[in-house]
């Protein structure tokens, strides 16, 4: 399995969120990012969690963001060169302060 998913998120800054963070709302929006969902070190430092579905199952994962792409075109493009494809889009939660 590759430990790397390109999928559109909800960027953030961090866990307060845009109604309680100025670089939160500076960020809000979602957009297509290349995911590490094996980071280093497991547990060891606070990150957000992504469903993501392994050989069938759905599992969360932690995730680092490796790369920010500016369009879908953009990340459609990285994936063929990468042999990655785009994650399907599941259903986004809001995030506190919504």
């Amino acid at each position: 399995m590759s430990h790397l998913i390109i999928r559109s998120i909800r960027l953030a800054h961090c866990k307060r969120g845009p109604a309680r963070c100025e670089q939160c709302r500076a960020l809000d929006g979602e957009k297509y990012c290349l995911l590490d969902i094996d980071p280093p070190q497991p547990g060891m430092a606070q990150r957000r969690t992504i469903q993501v579905t392994l050989k069938g199952t759905p599992v969360w994962r932690e995730f680092d963001v490796l790369r920010v792409f500016d369009s879908r075109d953009q990340a459609a493009a990285y994936a063929t060169s990468a042999g990655l494809e785009l994650d399907p889009e599941p259903p986004h939660l809001p995030m506190l302060g919504d």
